[in-house]
């Protein structure tokens, strides 16, 4: 016979799935979702945090999912969240120190929705080949990836990350668009460092090629990229 507090428990997770359910089934399944679900996965990928784990209240442990992004600029900071209030309907608490924006959100039904297309981490990240098939989608996560890691300088366009399997894809990614660029591995001397996977467009002609074809959501990088361009 099942004692009370156990029936108690399975109540409760009853309720709790069905309300899951129900943010799942509010989350935007038109078209343009594909194209904006790949952009958040690129901001994410690039200076992002999708994680489950447990705290604890009131002695008790629970398990929580969390999804944080950290922006520098104003301008991807919000563009961020206009994505995610499209697709998820939900606004992310904000809070800023040390010169970046700390954009959380803490649900449960969208690091289950983000995780059905992608893989996050520093050492993990991949690209959402799931909403790939609608036009634009690629070039929505080109944009949010590169506008959290690359670097601008005036006669590159620059990657580094620890995660040789994703550079991969972003390599193939730039070649599909015809954007002419270079890769390389930088490997420190140090045995405890992990080796760097290095993406740079050079050439002025496929510098200008991603700025009319990919771009940024973020000013400071697209100012810069535009000067170096003399446009």
């Amino acid at each position: 016979m099942i004692s009370i507090s156990e029936w108690n428990r399975k109540v409760a997770i009853s309720r709790w799935n069905k309300v899951i359910a129900k943010q799942h089934s509010s989350f935007d399944k038109s078209g343009n979702s594909s194209i904006f679900r790949a952009a958040i996965c690129g901001f994410l990928a690039g200076d992002g945090c999708v994680r489950v784990g447990l705290g604890k209240q009131r002695g008790r442990e629970y398990q929580y999912y969390q999804v944080d992004f950290f922006p520098e600029d104003i301008f991807m900071r919000d563009t961020y969240i206009k994505l995610v209030q499209f697709v998820y309907n939900k606004t992310p608490a904000i809070a800023f120190k040390d010169g970046v924006y700390a954009v959380r959100m803490n649900s449960r039904a969208i690091w289950e929705d983000l995780n059905k297309f992608a893989l996050f981490g520093i050492h993990t990240w991949n690209t959402p080949n799931m909403l790939f098939s609608e036009a634009g989608a690629k070039i929505a996560w080109l944009r949010g990836f590169f506008s959290a890691e690359a670097y601008v300088g005036k006669k590159v366009i620059k990657l580094q990350t620890v995660n040789a399997k994703g550079m991969d894809s972003v390599s193939e990614l730039l070649s599909e668009l015809g954007i002419n660029h270079t890769r390389h591995t930088y490997t420190d001397k140090n045995p405890n460092h992990s080796a760097v996977s290095i993406i740079c467009i050079n050439s002025k002609e496929a510098r200008s090629k991603f700025f009319h074809e990919i771009g940024f959501w973020h000013s400071k990088k697209t100012a810069k990229l535009a000067e170096s361009l003399g446009l």
